[in-house]
């Protein structure tokens, strides 16, 4: 009896339950892919964004246009302008899906990011893991360009991002996690990657983008970049051209390639004093991908070969270290790791902390390890 009176009592618990009180209909929604952030004038904010538009299909036939749509707003906010979309396209904004917001390099340069992007950290829907880019030209530009595989400009730019920095090393990888991170750290700087449009109109990494608390500070180049990245421990993979020794011409050297696997560094800040010097060990580990005017018929070819290598290596980045300290712009986090470790200094080198990384003294050591040639023979194919 009472196993009845159970099954009865769920019986009537079931229509005591509520159903979906905050249901919409996915007519009623518009999925942003992308946003673009230009913010002219302090009261001003511009913004375009990038939605997904379903595939329009006709019998016998494929789709019709483009995956997306892109659309224009103007606010005093970024709020006001979002939601200002609806009174043009008819449908709420749905943020879940955003792949990329894309700031240009004037508006990151006069505003804090964080201040730029505070909607997008309290808002529900955004992804902590969006990806934030710099623009060398006007934001809204990248969104215009058409993708070469990807169903939009967003999508495709995201995945740029994304690949590069996992195999060329040449581009940082940037959330609104990360910057968050950074940014809140106590220098309050780290790089971004930098998009610019090729001469074909096409969409290309160039690089990193400095930011210096909170702003925009200058570009790096994609070589800077990559030593910036082994510095910093977060270089994946890439490629290290190696110049051939035998002719000093620019125009006519050759170059080598070493496949780079992976890099380990450790950074230890010495304090003596009051003066500042920092230690870097960096061990290199990769493979040998081209060879075009090195023999390594023999053990001592091979040392001279890795000694070179480590030499070239360790001159890209002390020449990387010393451009950023001609900008007094610790990009390298040691401001971060002597907090760490002497908070009590840190409190009194922090006013003036962008003049002491400037005259700080660099120690690098780099070691590089060959795990193989990737084939049996140690020269040159085309040689004899």
């Amino acid at each position: 009896m009472r196993k009845w009176f159970k099954i009865l009592f769920l019986i009537l618990s079931i229509a005591l339950l509520s159903g979906c009180w905050n249901r919409e209909e996915l007519p009623e929604k518009a999925f942003v892919m992308g946003i673009a952030i230009n913010k002219p004038e302090p009261d001003k904010v511009k913004i375009m964004v990038q939605l997904f538009k379903p595939s329009q299909k006709t019998a016998g036939k494929g789709d019709t246009g483009n995956s997306f749509t892109n659309i224009e707003s103007t606010g005093a906010t970024t709020q006001e302008a979002i939601r200002d979309i609806t009174l043009r396209l008819g449908r709420k904004t749905q943020w879940g899906h955003t792949r990329m917001i894309i700031i240009d390099e004037r508006t990151a340069a006069r505003n804090n990011l964080l201040s730029l992007l505070e909607l997008f950290y309290r808002d529900h829907e955004t992804r902590i893991t969006t990806k934030v880019v710099i623009a060398k030209e006007d934001s809204a530009d990248l969104l215009k360009e058409k993708p070469m595989i990807e169903l939009t400009s967003s999508q495709q730019m995201n995945r740029m991002e994304e690949i590069a920095n996992r195999f060329a090393g040449k581009v940082p990888n940037m959330t609104l996690l990360k910057l968050a991170r950074d940014l809140k750290s106590e220098t309050g700087n780290t790089i971004m990657p930098l998009m610019s449009k090729s001469s074909s109109n096409e969409m290309i990494l160039i690089g990193s983008a400095a930011i210096h608390q909170g702003q925009f500070a200058g570009p790096l180049s994609s070589r800077q970049t990559q030593d910036l990245l082994m510095l910093r421990g977060q270089f994946r993979s890439g490629i290290v051209k190696v110049p051939c020794e035998a002719n000093n011409n620019e125009k006519e050297r050759k170059y080598e390639s070493l496949e780079v696997q992976s890099v380990n560094s450790v950074m230890k800040p010495a304090i003596a004093s009051d003066s500042l010097r920092v230690h870097y060990q960096v061990k290199v580990q990769g493979n040998i991908s081209e060879l075009q005017c090195t023999r390594l018929d023999t053990s001592s070819d091979e040392t001279a070969y890795l000694h070179r290598i480590e030499e070239l290596i360790q001159k890209r980045l002390l020449d990387t270290i010393k451009y950023t300290q001609s900008k007094e712009v610790d990009l390298l986090g040691i401001g971060n790791s002597i907090y760490r470790k002497h908070t009590r200094i840190w409190r009194q080198w922090k006013p003036d902390w962008d003049k002491r990384y400037a005259e700080a003294k660099f120690d690098i050591k780099v070691t590089v390890h060959i795990d193989n040639t990737l084939t049996m023979v140690g020269k040159p194919l085309f040689t004899k």
